[in-house]
């Protein structure tokens, strides 16, 4: 039997026509099988030698008869064929026993066949299912599959277990599977027809998704989707029902924190002044919130959506730098950006805004969006400009300002602060205050100063406080509460004032006041001792007429004469330190002064004293050189006497800038330029005390018999009435140094004052009508006394009343009044003002002890012409009444 297949045949028979075993597979031309196969039919040869087309094959079978299996659907399987080596002739019987043979072979290969198939398709089938198990098992979602139309449960997958966190158990239809409990959303539970798994087995029809809550096992609320389809066999019946379902619960918990993320965004979106923007850079979309309309006047349904709208409303100036900002950190991976610029409003005006953006990028770092708020600070940067302006002021007042929180501790300390107390305002912030001004007073009353500012008082008071340095400084301190509206105590302010520089002027004043009621005291005294001096020398004068020159009571009277002499030399240094000495001031050059003075200095000195001088002054002063030698003098000699054991004595002349800061520790003083003219010495020095006391008239710590207290005292006198200053720098042992300032003024300024002529020895005899107004009888007696001697006719007055009685009773010609300065009453000026006025060719010429000084600086007489000073001799009175009566 052959089996035969395309290009080969498989031979079953036992006994092949070479007599030899020949099972298995052989080529075609090894049999004449495939003829029978080939044509369908019996075959039957006697001698297949004697076929020419078959011996050309080469086969060596002789006799032949075979016969095709074919099966029921007429398919050939092969062919059954009888062989033989040597011709043979084949019966009609062969042939049927070959044919029936040969059915019963195909009938045994199809029963065969067709038990080999069902197992195959059992085992395929067996195969089919494990391999539909596992992939059930393993899905990602879950499944269930249940009997059509019963509803058992057939199979349930692990994902199933997993999602409702529990087992399910055996069922036997579908309202039997307990562990599916959801709800619907109005919290009513799913029956068990209504799951879509039911669904599907009662309709036989497919169930879209449908998401459902339900309770699992551990009692814990979740999310699912589930759907359901039938399931056919091959002739199109339904068979089963499978459900898929999907674990939705992490989604909904997403879904859901993104909704109130949404929610929250819009409502914080609708609740801010921000105004809020989010461009999607991938769509290039851009969306605001309402505050764009309510901030910048800008409606949504004009605004253009795209990024560019905005950039084209920054300001100009602005624009290429913010948008370089964000491009930068859209190009560098950055997350997050903020800047401050002008931004355009509706009606084109421009407001501040703070600017604000993050960026969402995905997990390869690719920008998505670009989320921006814009506050508006126009308002803010005022106050900010506003607060800075504030704190720029407070840093410009002139006091320490201090606040600090209701503990004490500093939370604003300004530059005067910085400046009084040493400390930094970085070092003192945050710092107690007690501990950057340490104080008893504070220590002792901090907590009742405190308790007082909380109760609403404020509280001042002035005590010693240090700073860093440690040096206690006398200060004055204002404390005040700040409250909030509600009352409440927010801190402290605290204003100080370093006293140091008042206390020092107030001692500067002090000793001014008390010099100025010296001075008028010492004014006072010469004018009452020049009435009496003057009354003792016409009467010396007198006297001295009346005795012959042999006479030795001439000797007596001589003596009172030099002792009034003296007396009136003292008076005058008096008048100098009360500033009611008559000057003859002048344009002067003080380096010339010093230089014609330095030879008699230093016949002054002795041998062992030096005098150096340095004279780089440049301006020029207004002064009475008289006075300024004698100030020179009296220096020197001061210095002389503070150096007995010799040493040196310097004389410097040098024009100087006196500015704010310099008058602001030496008041009185008035900033400007000046020329000062310094004498200091290397002598014993001075004690404070001293010091003190050095200008004061009297006062002196020479021995008894070799001062008379005024040296000084006239200098301040003669530098005081000529609009200076002086000060003295002395330390004991270190030496001494006045300075004295003269207000600078130009050449330019000079003024010449007439010199005095020289009186002729012998004074011409006069007959004009003379008024005397003198208040004091000696005087006024004495005066008329010798006028009347003179030749002159003289009405005494004793005051400004009586005189303008006799001027306006008088029917002849007045030349000449004669008239004291100060008087009760009316004085001289008034006097001789009334007097013009009545008799306009009168001529006036004033006398005194001291001239007022208001009168003389002010320039109410000429004291080169027309004034008299008291102590006079009687010579000295006819040569002046003389010289004002010859005046044109």
């Amino acid at each position: 039997m052959s089996l035969v297949d395309t290009d080969r045949q498989y031979h079953k028979s036992a006994v092949c026509s070479n007599g030899q075993t020949a099972t298995g597979w052989n080529t075609l031309e090894s049999c004449l099988c495939q003829d029978v196969v080939a044509s369908g039919k019996p075959l039957v040869l006697c001698d297949a030698q004697a076929d020419t087309e078959l011996s050309e094959r080469g086969t060596s079978l002789r006799g032949y008869a075979g016969v095709p299996l074919i099966t029921d659907d007429g398919s050939i399987l092969g062919a059954l064929c009888a062989i033989d080596s040597a011709p043979r002739e084949w019966t009609g019987k062969d042939v049927s026993i070959l044919k029936a043979v040969a059915a019963g072979i195909v009938s045994e290969i199809q029963r065969r066949m067709s038990d080999r198939a069902a197992h195959d398709m059992q085992l395929r089938l067996i195969a089919e299912r494990t391999l539909a198990h596992s992939v059930q098992q393993q899905m990602p979602v879950g499944v269930i599959v249940s009997e059509v139309p019963s509803g058992r449960l057939v199979s349930v997958n692990a994902q199933m277990t997993a999602i409702f966190r529990t087992s399910f158990k055996p069922a036997a239809d579908f309202k039997s599977y307990h562990e599916l409990l959801g709800f619907h959303e109005d919290g009513t539970p799913y029956t068990a027809v209504e799951w879509p798994l039911a669904r599907t087995i009662m309709t036989k029809e497919r169930v879209g998704g449908e998401e459902i809550r339900i309770q699992r096992g551990d009692g814990t609320d979740g999310f699912i989707r589930m759907s359901s389809a039938p399931v056919l066999d091959d002739a199109g019946n339904v068979v089963a029902a499978v459900a898929i379902v999907v674990d939705i619960t992490d989604q909904r918990q997403a879904e859901r924190a993104v909704r109130i993320t949404d929610e929250r965004f819009k409502f914080v979106a609708r609740a801010t002044t921000d105004v809020i923007w989010d461009w999607d850079i991938i769509t290039n979309s851009l969306v605001w919130n309402d505050s764009v309309e309510t901030v910048f006047g800008h409606k949504q349904n004009e605004i253009y959506p795209e990024i560019q709208w905005l950039h084209d409303h920054i300001h100009p100036d602005d624009r290429e730098r913010v948008v370089a900002g964000i491009r930068a950190v859209l190009d560098t991976g950055g997350t997050s950006w903020s800047d401050h610029y002008r931004y355009r409003r509706a009606d084109d005006s421009y407001v501040n805004v703070m600017y604000r953006v993050y960026f969402a990028r995905d997990n390869a770092g690719v920008a998505l969006r670009m989320i921006g708020a814009m506050t508006d600070i126009t308002e803010r940067s005022r106050s900010e400009a506003a607060i800075r302006f504030q704190a720029q002021l407070l840093n410009a007042v002139q006091q320490a300002v201090v606040a600090t929180d209701p503990e004490g501790i500093v939370i604003f300390w300004n530059k005067f602060a910085e400046l009084l107390y040493g400390w930094t305002a970085e070092e003192a912030v945050g710092q107690t205050i007690q501990e950057l001004t340490p104080s008893p007073f504070l220590r002792d009353h901090g907590a009742e100063i405190m308790e007082r500012g909380a109760s609403g008082g404020g509280w001042t008071g002035e005590f010693l406080v240090q700073g860093k340095s440690g040096k206690a400084f006398p200060a004055l301190l204002t404390t005040s509460p700040v409250r909030d509206e509600v009352g409440t105590v927010l801190g402290f302010v605290t204003v100080s004032i370093d006293l140091t520089e008042r206390r020092n002027l107030e001692e500067q004043f002090r000793q001014s006041q008390k010099m100025d009621a010296v001075g008028r005291l010492a004014g006072g005294i010469a004018h009452d001792f020049n009435n009496l001096l003057t009354v003792i020398r016409l009467n010396t004068e007198i006297i001295m007429d009346g005795f012959d020159p042999t006479d030795p009571r001439s000797e007596d009277v001589k003596q009172i004469r030099s002792a009034a002499e003296r007396a009136s030399g003292l008076t005058r240094q008096l008048l100098a330190f009360s500033r009611k000495q008559i000057l003859q001031p002048r344009v002067l050059d003080m380096n010339s002064v010093v230089g014609n003075v330095e030879p008699m200095l230093r016949r002054l000195i002795g041998e062992d004293i030096t005098i150096s001088t340095t004279s780089s002054a440049r301006g020029y002063i207004v002064a009475d050189p008289g006075q300024l030698e004698q100030v020179l003098m009296n220096l020197v000699v001061n210095a002389r006497d503070a150096m007995p054991q010799g040493g040196r004595i310097t004389i410097e002349t040098r024009s100087v800038e006196l500015d704010e800061h310099y008058t602001s520790e030496h008041a009185p003083v008035i900033a400007g330029r000046y020329v000062m003219l310094a004498v200091g010495d290397n002598g014993i020095g001075m004690s404070r005390d001293t010091r003190e006391h050095a200008f004061d008239p009297f006062f002196t710590t020479k021995e008894a018999g070799k001062g008379t207290g005024l040296g000084l005292a006239t200098v301040y006198g003669i530098v005081k009435q000529s609009g200076g200053y002086v000060w003295i720098y002395s330390e004991p042992e270190l030496g001494t140094t006045l300075k004295l300032y003269f207000p600078e003024v130009s050449s330019s300024a000079a003024f010449t004052t007439s010199e005095p002529r020289t009186a002729s020895s012998e004074t011409s005899r006069g007959s004009e009508t003379i008024l005397l107004v003198e208040d004091e009888e000696a005087v006024r007696s004495l005066t008329s006394r010798i006028l009347k001697k003179q030749g002159y006719r003289v009405m005494a007055a004793q005051h400004g009343r009586e005189a303008m009685e006799m001027a306006a009773k008088e029917e002849g010609h007045i030349d000449l009044v004669l008239t004291d300065v100060v008087m009760p009453g009316m004085n001289g000026r008034g006097l001789v003002e009334r007097l013009t006025g009545i008799r306009p060719r009168i001529k006036s010429l004033y006398m005194s002890g001291y001239t007022d000084d208001d009168i003389i600086r002010r320039g109410f007489i000429e004291p080169s012409k027309s004034f008299l000073q008291k102590p006079f001799t009687s010579e000295a009175l006819l040569q002046t009444v003389r010289k004002v009566l010859d005046e044109r």
